[in-house]
């Protein structure tokens, strides 16, 4: 229930985030790293790239996302805060922050660092939900207390029996009901804490309905396969493309459908922020799209993968990436941006 933001993923950084095309390429090499579980690996990388830049947000957020998977909890929180006086109109800092206080019990500071959170960006839903469950938690010390002093009260009792059921945890006398970690939607999937809760068990399916005689009739087609957009996709990735290099921002991001989840966990505010600034911060960039491979995952929805050559300066890279895209009034939008 308590939830992490990550790199994943709110204020404009165009003032304070000094982004070069560098930046981004480190970035998306640590998130490849995670995804092939070398963290170590990641972080040595991510650790080359602060050495010469040591001031860029992105690079440090995920950075500290990292420590968070390598269980290190202190630099994990050294981190975050260090990002949090340095860029303090980011939400996301103070929010795993947070969940870091939280895991170690102290429920005030988890609270504090929320509410800076929620005071520079209000409309951060995820920080909402999170203060609600320190709330609980701080609820049910409070009742923990009192059932310790007066063990007879049953009105303390049901109350804490209420604030366990929302948790999932056990109505005990002893200590708090915790609030239930949720995961941080890495670049790389989640990062659960290191005690995540039981799952609720699911209720039980209703029965099957009987199953109908297969039918006699030779005649009857199978459903069609979908079939894929080639042309519409096609035309998406080259507007893509040329959008890029040709540093066109408005274009670029246009592209991106208003359902677009960035990767680390950013708001999408402040990834088109980043971005802008990534792509007009070079003299030049160059984006080559090679080899795309497109599925159709149903009528509105398909998958595209390829291998990107980009250039920028005196920066060349290649990786591969993956776009999900959803087809919304006849024209192809991404949904999901991810690289392998």
């Amino acid at each position: 229930m308590f939830k992490r933001a990550c790199l994943v993923a709110v204020a404009s950084l165009a003032s304070v985030l000094p982004a070069t095309a560098f930046a981004a390429t480190a970035v998306e090499e640590a998130q490849s790293l995670v995804a092939q579980g070398d963290l170590n690996g990641a972080l040595k990388r991510l650790d080359r790239y602060l050495a010469s830049s040591p001031q860029d947000a992105e690079a440090r957020f995920t950075r500290g996302l990292v420590l968070v998977k390598l269980n290190k909890t202190p630099e994990a929180i050294k981190a975050f805060a260090d990002l949090t006086r340095d860029y303090p109109q980011l939400p996301e800092p103070y929010n795993n922050l947070a969940v870091l206080y939280a895991q170690q019990g102290d429920y005030e500071k988890a609270r504090a660092a929320l509410e800076a959170a929620l005071a520079t960006h209000p409309s951060y839903a995820t920080a909402h939900e999170n203060l609600g469950d320190i709330y609980a938690a701080l609820a049910g010390a409070a009742y923990n207390r009192a059932l310790s002093l007066d063990a007879a009260n049953q009105s303390v009792r049901y109350k804490l029996s209420l604030i366990s059921q929302l948790n999932g945890t056990p109505t005990t006398a002893s200590a708090p009901p915790p609030p239930a970690a949720a995961v941080a939607q890495a670049p790389v999937s989640a990062m659960p804490p290191p005690e995540s809760p039981l799952p609720a068990p699911a209720a039980a399916a209703p029965a099957a309905p009987p199953v109908a005689a297969a039918s006699t009739d030779t005649t009857a087609a199978a459903a069609p396969a979908v079939a894929v957009d080639e042309a519409g996709i096609n035309t998406l990735l080259n507007g893509w493309s040329q959008a890029w290099s040709s540093q066109n921002t408005d274009a670029y991001l246009a592209y991106y459908s208003p359902n677009f989840k960035p990767e680390l966990g950013l708001t999408r505010e402040t990834w088109a922020t980043m971005r802008r600034e990534r792509i007009s911060k070079p003299t030049q960039i160059s984006v080559g799209i090679h080899n795309p491979q497109i599925t159709a995952l149903d009528a509105t929805h398909a998958q595209v993968s390829f291998s990107q050559d980009y250039r920028a300066d005196k920066l060349a890279d290649k990786v591969t990436k993956v776009l999900d895209l959803e087809n919304t009034d006849g024209s192809w939008k991404i949904v999901r941006e991810s690289v392998h």
